[in-house]
């Protein structure tokens, strides 16, 4: 993983390379970075709320199937 800081106007953009919704602008470098941290930290929550939303479905698809099973 790459950190890229350019000057970007009257401050800085701060991304990830290969990554293009990773970036973050700010008026310093230091902001910046603190700003592509706290991105980086709300698509990772993004993730894991989907995550669980899928389990969730998962797990009624496996309550459904097995009401559907035939019993031996």
């Amino acid at each position: 993983m790459k950190t890229i800081i350019k000057k970007d106007g009257d401050g800085f953009l701060a991304k990830i390379e290969g990554h293009q919704n990773l970036f973050a602008f700010a008026y310093s470098e230091k902001e910046a970075i603190l700003e592509l941290k706290n991105v980086v930290e709300m698509v990772m929550d993004y993730h894991l709320e989907q995550a669980n939303d899928e389990r969730i479905i998962r797990n009624e698809l496996a309550s459904t199937v097995e009401k559907y099973a035939v019993q031996v």
